[in-house]
Formats: structure tokens, sequence, C-alpha cells
């Protein structure tokens, strides 16, 4: 009985000044209320807590952001406190500390900054960003042309195409094995990997994802051709750059390991959420055909109907309805609803509230898209939404699906790419249809991980 007093009265406690928040019940904290929508359950408390609130899962505290001031604040104007990952045994032990995603400190600022110097370098080559990714989309729009198939399989190659043209100058066929090699290499979660309610299950999960053997001949062999054929005069895609500054660099910040690591996060991040945006973008095009219709006047009045007119980004500029419906689906669509998880580097104080070092913080990006006091009708999918009394785009700094701050998205330039120039190369001269043997895909959400992405479906695309 003195045991069980004292487990409650630890249980009841925490931090002083430390956000409020339910507790759950003891062991499980609010798992056994949360369901399997853990956004919609954080935000149904924002009017009793508002933007910074707490929450107990398992033994931890959770720090939640749920709305963007609170984001933009921790994120932004308090970046390098809340600028850190969770610690993970297993994750530390697989990666030795390596990659980017969830790596820490010194490694992680120091790896920021040359992938984002890798990128910019890269956006200036003799293939351009447009072209790679121009070419990728005249192979997809061929692809299911010629056999059909399940459109997230053909997204997925497509993408892994582009990330792998970007990372290593190379481009597999779309029945190559080594590119299924690479698109099979999906994480089951994040969120759900990093904060889980059964540590054994998590550990097993994060093994079988860090250590998919089908993926790793793949990877190393595109490391040693490059190791073979490098040029120091002609670098020519983001694994001849690492590869150059390798053999600079001194420390451990630039080894084999590190750029296995590397690539491989760069690879997931590249894959699966470009993926997911483009299959719920198909998704609303084939249940609100008038959008199709609006972007294909667009599209004729600003790239034209000529075959040798090739859509680019500077065509961007020019089309508000096209950027409006992307945006639009972002919002609409959220696919990662609290985002990879923060880490609090240090004691701070965020909104008079005292938040220790080391605990985690989720940001609710889903409920910053579709708070009805920003958003009007926020359950309607409605691109002139973006759009101002002239017709012209709206940017909305409430529609971050990639972040914001320090670890906001390190690609969103080439995402963004990626997406404007799919739905522009598609639709010059095709328009997609529903596959009568499949008929209207809907709304339902593929539950084989933590990133919202629309079940497999398939569609016809017929030229115009």
């Amino acid at each position: 009985v003195f045991c069980l007093v004292c487990y409650l009265f630890r249980w009841k406690s925490r931090p002083k000044n430390f956000p409020p928040g339910p507790l759950g019940i003891p062991m499980l904290g609010v798992a056994p209320f949360a369901g399997s929508k853990l956004e919609n359950y954080l935000a149904s408390f924002y009017k009793k807590y508002g933007g910074v609130m707490s929450f107990r899962l398992g033994p931890k505290d959770w720090v939640v952001l749920n709305d963007l001031e609170a984001i933009t604040q921790a994120f932004t104007k308090q970046g390098e406190s809340f600028s850190g990952r969770p610690k993970s045994v297993v994750f530390d032990q697989l990666t030795q500390g390596c990659g980017i995603v969830f790596a820490n400190g010194d490694r992680w600022q120091h790896q920021r900054r040359f992938v984002l110097t890798a990128l910019k370098r890269l956006g200036m080559g003799k293939r351009t960003m447009d072209a790679i990714i121009n070419e990728e989309t005249n192979r997809f729009i061929a692809s299911v042309q010629l056999a059909g198939g399940t459109v997230s399989i053909l997204i997925r190659r497509l993408q892994a195409n582009n990330t792998c043209n970007f990372l290593s100058g190379k481009h597999f066929d779309y029945k190559d094995k080594r590119l299924q090699a690479i698109i099979d290499h999906r994480p089951t979660g994040t969120i759900v990997q990093v904060i889980g309610i059964v540590k054994i299950v998590i550990e097993t999960v994060a093994s079988h994802l860090f250590l998919l053997p089908s993926f790793i001949p793949p990877l190393f062999m595109l490391l040693s051709n490059h190791k073979q054929s490098l040029d120091e005069n002609n670098l020519c895609d983001f694994i001849d750059i690492f590869l150059s500054d390798m053999k600079k660099q001194k420390g451990d910040f630039f080894t084999k390991l590190q750029l296995c690591h590397l690539i491989r996060d760069l690879f997931v991040g590249g894959i699966d959420t470009t993926t997911a945006a483009l299959g719920w973008g198909i998704v609303c095009l084939l249940n609100f055909p008038e959008c199709q219709d609006k972007i294909h006047q667009e599209i004729d009045q600003i790239i034209g109907k000529l075959n040798y007119a090739v859509p680019n980004m500077s065509h961007q500029e020019k089309m508000p309805y096209l950027r409006a419906f992307i945006q639009e689906v972002h919002r609409f669509q959220t696919i990662a609803g609290l985002n990879i998880p923060h880490c609090v580097t240090e004691d701070c104080i965020l909104y008079g509230y005292r938040i220790p070092k080391g605990t985690p913080v989720m940001s609710n990006i889903w409920f910053v898209h579709n708070d009805p006091a920003h958003w009007q009708e926020p359950q309607k999918f409605r691109p002139e939404r973006h759009l101002d009394g002239d017709g012209k785009f709206i940017p909305s700094n409430r529609v971050i699906p990639f972040s914001v701050g320090h670890r906001s998205c390190l690609g969103v330039q080439l995402a963004k790419a990626e997406l404007f120039l799919f739905y522009a190369g598609v639709l010059k001269h095709h328009e997609f249809q529903v596959d009568p043997n499949f008929g209207l895909p809907d709304w339902s959400r593929d539950d084989g991980g933590t990133l919202k992405t629309p079940k497999d479906f398939t569609v016809c695309i017929k030229e115009r």
C-alpha cells in the first residue's frame, strides 16, 4: 500500500510551473483515450489550455504546441532551445548518432549546413532541377498509359528516381529491382517509433527500419561507383560533393558511415512525404473535377498547348490557381499531423511555462491547418480560399507542411518544384480520370504508418 501511494504521488507530480494538460491513467497516460488520431485528441484541449499544453504518455510528459503562434515562438524565435531530437537508445545504437533527421548537437548543425549548401550547388548544375523532374514526370505518364498500376507505387518510383537523380546522378528503370529495394525502404512511422506505447514494439520496428537488408546493396553500389569515378573538377551530384569534402575534412562528420545514414535519411524524406502529397492531390482532382478544368485553362493560357512549351518554375508566379490548389491540398490533407518530435536542449521558458531540458515537444500542424478560428469551414476543400479578390495567389504562413524553424524540411524548394512541375507536366496534355475498374477513390487513410497517405487506388491518364 505504501509503495502504491508513493507511486501515485509521483505519478501526479510534475515539474514546477510545467504546462498543464491531461495525465490519463497510471502507467499508460492518455494512450487509452487518444485513439489513432492523437492530433485530434490534443486539439480538443485547445480551448481549455491554449497554445501550449502537456500530456503524459506512459511515464513521460510531453509538451504540445497547439497553434501557429506557439510553434513559431518555440521553433523560430527560440529555435536553438527547441532544436533537439528525443533520445532513443535503439536509434543511437543503429545509427551511432549519424544521419541528420535524428542527429543532435554539432553533428546536426554541421550536416544541416552542408546539405543546404550542396542542394544550392546542385540547383545551379548543367542538368537543372526542372529538367530532371520533367523527364521523370514523362516516364510516369508513359508507365501509367502503358500498363496502368497502383498510383502510390508508381509515384513512389517517380519520387525515388527524382531523389536518386539528385543524390547520385542515377536513374533506374521502373522495373529495376534496385529501385524496388529503395522504395521498399519505407518507414512504418515516425512519432509512433519515438514515443510509442510499448517499448518492445518500438525497438522491433526501428530495428527493421534501419537494418533493411534489401536497401543496403544498392546504397553501397552507388557509393562504390562514385568513389571510382569521382572527378574533383566535375562534381555532378550530392554524393560527389560529400566524397570531395570527405577528403578535405577531418573528424567524425564526413565518414562513410555518416554518408550512408545521411543518404538514407534523404531518401526517406525525399520519397514518402512528397509521394503522399501527390497522391492526395490526385484524389482531390478526381473528387473535384472542376479543379482540374481550371488548372487546364491556366496551363493553356500561361504555358501553352504546343509540345515544345515545357513547364518550368518560372511559370509558377503566373499560375495562381495551381499554386492555390497545391496549398489547399497541403492544408486539407495534413500528411504529418504532429511531425517529427523536437526536444528541448536546455531549461527554458515558453509563454511563462518552465520546460526542463530533455522534454520532448510536438507541434500540432493538423490543428493549425484546421483551426476554425482561422479557416472558414476547414472540412471543405476550397482552393479559392488562397486567392484574393483579383485572383492573385495568397501564400499562407498558416499552411506549414514543411514545419518552420531550425528543423524545418531541408528539401522544401525541391519538394515545391516536384509538386508544381508534376501537375503542370501531367495536366498540360493529359487529364486524370476515374478508373472504371476501381471507382472514385475516397478519403480513406493508409494505416501502414503515421504519415497520412491515401489508400492504394488506380487511375487513368488520358490525352486531352
